[in-house]
Parts: structure tokens; C-alpha cells; sequence
């Protein structure tokens, strides 16, 4: 299968088109608007950008995600700046200063963190809002057999993550539930009942890369359905934008800029953004007690400092990531 239609020598030598689809395929899995029928370019490249990083020597930079490289489709090593070569891609990523893939490597890290700590807390159901070539339910099943994972995702792309799954792992494998998804008409809630999710169980719903392109209607209707659909004790990590940068701060916000503006030239510009200074009120507004909400310093900090005391690389301004908690009572 082809995914690209463009002619390899062609793409090569436009430098500024290769660059502007490495910014546009690093961003969340299936984060811009697919076209029926095709596959995700962002999720191709949230996938290789973890897979370049699990390949760092240092640990403390190093992601889990053994899988990823194995789950990137060939043709995208072929067409995009990437390498499979670990030097020959960090090359890249330093030339073109590309924020986003150490943002999505410190993703990566801090919201395997939150899932081994749920799996060792006893959760038995996990939802991945939009999981794209995501590979957390088949890394994770031998230290979480009793856990089932819930896959959202775009029906083509389904069946495309279904295709990739099975070359890998050789079968299908029964813990995880595939749920397709036609947004236009489908909702979420009742195909998850359709799909055996049970809403008196506590659950972990992990929501990455998506936010920012929905609508705050779509951002409200998720959030209470997690809080009235799922039993307390249950959670959510998602990652969001800054409003200031959605608003175009781009004196705050000046790496965000020349992405922002490839997105919306695609058509699928960033919609969503909380408050800066308010991220924390704006979601227990919502019912939902926040655990923790990392910025861009705090994600360095903890995932991208080496071994050495150095610092990799900076990630996005404008990106937070948020663990939140349905409540007890």
C-alpha cells in the first residue's frame, strides 16, 4: 500500500514541502481531518517520532514504545525526513528545530507512567480516545493481563491498525476491543456500551493528541461523559493548548506560530484551548478533581534532561498535559 502520492524524487527535492509535512505528522494521533478512507499522516508520524526516540542511548531520554518502529508503515520511512537511523533523524529533528517531537517523546513517557501506576492500582478497563498506531495495550498486556483496552478510533483506520497489529503479533489479540468510530453518525458512549464497556468499573481514558482540534462543545460532552459514564475512581490524562496561543500570542507562544499556520492551511486549524492561569479551575469545574498538570518545563524536567544533566531539547511552548480524577463521592 502506498500511503503518499507523491513522486519520491519530487517530494526530495521540495525541501519546503518535506518540512511542512514533518510538522504537520508529528502533532497526535489522527489530530488533523482525515480524508475517508485515508490513512492518518499525523499518526504515522507521532509513531515514528517515538520510535526514533525509544532508539536514544541515554535511558532517561528513552521511551518505552519498543513497538513503534515496527508499527510506522514503510512507505512513510521512504517518503518523510525521517530515518530509521537514530543519528541521521535527530539530525533532522535539530536542524529543523522540530519542538513537537521532543514534546511527543515527553508525552509518550509521562502518560506510560500514569498507565503502569493505574495497572499496578488494579484498573481492569482502559479507553484510548483516538489511538491511532498507539501500542500501550499490546506493550502493557503481559503486566496488566486483566486489564481490556478500549480502541476509538476512525473505521478505516481500524481496520489499517488491525492489518499492522497482526503482522506484528501474528494474531488479533482478544484483550483489546476495537471500537470504529463515524463521528458524523456514531456517538462515543453508545458505541463503547455496544462494545461491552462497563461504566461501573474504574477506568483509565487516555485522550492524546486530539483536544486542540475539537470544538469546546466536543471538549465539554467528553469530559461529562467520563465523569457520569465511569466509575469513581476513574481517570483521564489528555494533553490541550494554551488559549493564548489558539488566540495567535505568538510573542508567548513563538514556536507555535509557523505550526498553527500549516494546520489551518490544511483546513483543520486549532480550535481548543483553557485559559492560561485557569487550567486547573476550568477542569474541577467540570466535576473532576486534577492530580496534576505539567507545562512545558515541567514535562523537561522529568522526561527530557539526560543522563549528563542536559538538557535534549526544548519542547512546544504551548502544550500542557492533564491528569484529572473523577471523585470518590
Amino acid at each position: 500500500m502506498q500511503l503518499f502520492n507523491i513522486h519520491k524524487h519530487t517530494f526530495r527535492c521540495c525541501a519546503g514541502l518535506a518540512f511542512l509535512l514533518m510538522i504537520l505528522s508529528v502533532f497526535g494521533a489522527t489530530a488533523l481531518a482525515v480524508e475517508e478512507g485515508k490513512l492518518s499522516v499525523t499518526a504515522e508520524g507521532v509513531t515514528a517520532s517515538r520510535a526514533v526516540f525509544h532508539m536514544h542511548p541515554d535511558e532517561k531520554i528513552r521511551n518505552g514504545d519498543y513497538m513503534a518502529k515496527q508499527m510506522v508503515h514503510p512507505d512513510y520511512w521512504h517518503y518523510s525526513l525521517y530515518s530509521k537511523e537514530f543519528e541521521l533523524a535527530m539530525e533532522v529533528i535539530r536542524t529543523y528545530r522540530q519542538t513537537i517531537c521532543y514534546y511527543v517523546n515527553a508525552r509518550t513517557k509521562h502518560m506510560d507512567e500514569i498507565l503502569e501506576a493505574a495497572g499496578k492500582e488494579g484498573i481492569t478497563q482502559v479507553v484510548n480516545l483516538g489511538a491511532g498506531y498507539d501500542s500501550r495495550a499490546y506493550r502493557y498486556h503481559q503486566a496488566m493481563p486483566n486489564v481490556r483496552f478500549f480502541e476509538i478510533e476512525l473505521p478505516w483506520m481500524v481496520i489499517e491498525k488491525k492489518r499492522r497489529v497482526k503482522e506484528i503479533l501474528g494474531q488479533i489479540p482478544d484483550y483489546v476491543t476495537y471500537v470504529p468510530i463515524d463521528f458524523n453518525a456514531q456517538n462515543i458512549p453508545g458505541e463503547l456500551a455496544k462494545a461491552g464497556y462497563d461504566p461501573s468499573l474504574k477506568t483509565l481514558f487516555i485522550w492524546e493528541g486530539v483536544t486542540y482540534y475539537i470544538s469546546a462543545e466536543a471538549m465539554e460532552a467528553t469530559l461529562q461523559f467520563i465523569r457520569d459514564k465511569s466509575a469513581p475512581g476513574s481517570s483521564v490524562v489528555f494533553d490541550y493548548m494554551s488559549l493564548g496561543a489558539i488566540r495567535g500570542n505568538w510573542k508567548k507562544y513563538p514556536d507555535t506560530r509557523r505550526l498553527s499556520f500549516w494546520v489551518k492551511y490544511r483546513g483543520e486549524p486549532f480550535v481548543f484551548g483553557i485559559p492560561e492561569g485557569q487550567e486547573i479551575e476550568w477542569v474541577e469545574q467540570r466535576g473532576l478533581d486534577v492530580i496534576s498538570d505539567l507545562d512545558r518545563e515541567s514535562l523537561e524536567e522529568r522526561y527530557l534532561m539526560m543522563s549528563n544533566g542536559k538538557l535534549i531539547g526544548r519542547s512546544t511552548s504551548s502544550f500542557r498535559i492533564m491528569y484529572a480524577v473523577v471523585p470518590e463521592n
